[in-house]
């Protein structure tokens, strides 16, 4: 008699506690004004960080002043549109994330239901592969979680703990003691470091035209902050409308695999560019030599294959990079998975060993499936690869404030220059970038010209054209003895 009754009462504790979940999620609703809510817009202003952007390997990112915030929300399309105003916050400039500024820059960035973009350009810019991320931002923001908790059924344990998956990945969302949405965790994915943690933090909560919502915004990507905004305004049921632009909708879904075109730019030597990066190809008596390998994992296979196709017959022997930036070195391990030795400055090499043992549960790449360990050879300040018929000098660009780590690679018998970050050249006949500040290319400059006293004629950067080294110059006013 007695098994029966503690039986039963187990069974209503079971109940009282499954019955407390749903008021918990119920409550957070009432107590954030969520119910009512259809749209949303707030802004404020405060910082934003550069996310894969440290000036040292492992270090934080670089910090810019978020002038002005503003976030247009329509949770039932659902889209959202995040504009933000942004000013130079490293003084000196440190890292990358296209500074140094000459001027505020301006980003739009828009997601509307299975389409996003960007605004800024003559036409809105298709951005496919940023939707699901965007849609995350739109969900994890305080009445977003609860929306999409209390659509997918997914309740609020005692604790004040929801589990629930928001656009494709596991999310979890803690309340406080007043009901209010205190913290949101999720996994995210790079190609350079893997799985990591993003959390965004609300806090500081007031009332605003009838609802709650958090006076402070602080996100953090791998453990370093990357937004810290303070909330000035906030507009419930602000008419929100997205609709997607007609460029967006038509546009074609992005080649799997990348595009790449291939281009014979010296003898023995092939520029490739695919995913809005380049890439070269040095072709040696018995093997060739890539400089870079950036973007993804799926951009470098692409890529090593149209060598291969148009240089049979020659391994791929070594990869050289320039620097440990995310957009620079994501492609890296494709090589490494294929048994290529990585070239890449000293200070960059146990920052490499350590991101590349982490988990990558989310986006498994080619290593992560068949995994073999990595050789990584180093430049100090300067080494030299040649076999008599073709030479390449690698450089260490000492002082230059892009990156700490990075290298400048050097090819004399067609007298072209290529680097990671300093001068970006636009597309067409335009030369200038008026957003960008001379820092970073005064530094190469005097580095080529008066340290090594290099003569080049053509600079092959990793983004953008292969064109005249005086262009360089001329894009940015530098004097100098070229």
């Amino acid at each position: 008699m007695r098994r029966i009754q503690m039986f039963t009462v187990g069974i209503a504790v079971l109940a009282i506690a499954g019955c407390a979940e749903q008021p918990r999620l119920e409550a957070a609703a009432q107590a954030l004004g969520a119910g009512a809510l259809t749209s949303i817009q707030y802004s404020g202003n405060g910082t934003q960080y550069a996310f894969g952007q440290a000036y040292e390997p492992g270090g934080r990112w670089p910090r810019f002043v978020a002038k002005t915030y503003t976030a247009a929300i329509d949770y039932q399309t659902p889209a959202m549109r995040l504009e933000m105003l942004r000013a130079q916050g490293e003084d000196p400039p440190r890292g990358g994330g296209a500074q140094p500024f000459a001027r505020d820059v301006r980003t739009i960035q828009v997601v509307s239901g299975t389409f996003a973009w960007t605004e800024g350009g003559q036409q809105p810019a298709p951005n496919p592969g940023a939707v699901g991320d965007r849609l995350r931002a739109l969900w994890v923001t305080p009445h977003g979680i609860i929306k999409a908790a209390m659509a997918s059924g997914a309740a609020a344990d005692t604790a004040g703990v929801i589990n629930l998956t928001v656009a494709g990945r596991p999310v979890k969302a803690t309340l406080n003691a007043q009901n209010q949405v205190e913290r949101v965790e999720y996994l995210s994915s790079n190609s350079v470091v893997g799985d990591y943690p993003v959390e965004v933090t609300y806090s500081d909560y007031a009332q605003f035209g009838g609802i709650m919502f958090p006076r402070r915004i602080l996100e953090k990507q791998d453990g370093l902050d990357t937004l810290d905004i303070t909330v000035t305004d906030v507009q419930p049921n602000a008419a929100v409308s997205l609709p997607v632009p007609e460029n967006v909708a038509k546009a074609p879904a992005p080649p799997a695999p990348p595009a790449v075109q291939i281009e014979k730019v010296g003898n023995g030597l092939w520029s490739l560019a695919g995913a809005g990066t380049r890439s070269l190809a040095v072709e040696f008596r018995d093997h060739i030599v890539m400089l870079e390998g950036p973007t993804s994992d799926a951009r470098s296979a692409a890529v090593n294959e149209m060598v291969r196709k148009t240089i049979p017959d020659k391994p791929i022997r070594y990869v050289v990079n320039t620097h440990a930036h995310y957009d620079h070195a994501g492609g890296l391990r494709q090589y490494v998975a294929e048994a290529v030795t990585v070239i890449t400055h000293e200070s960059n090499k146990a920052f490499f060993e350590k991101v590349w043992a982490r988990p990558r549960t989310l986006e498994p790449d080619s290593l992560s499936k068949a995994p073999k360990p990595a050789t990584i050879e180093t430049v100090a300040d300067k080494r030299v690869l040649t076999d008599g018929t073709q030479t390449v000098e690698l450089y260490f660009h000492q002082g230059n404030g892009h990156h700490a780590g990075t290298l400048i690679a050097w090819l004399p018998r067609e007298r072209i220059l290529m680097y990671g970050d300093a001068y970006n050249p636009p597309a067409g006949d335009e030369i200038r970038t008026p957003d960008r500040g001379p820092e970073y290319a005064i530094q190469l400059v005097q580095l080529v010209e008066q340290q090594l006293k290099l003569n080049p004629v053509r600079i092959a950067p990793v983004h953008g054209r292969v064109v005249p080294y005086q262009n360089l110059k001329i894009a940015f006013g530098i004097s100098g003895t070229n």
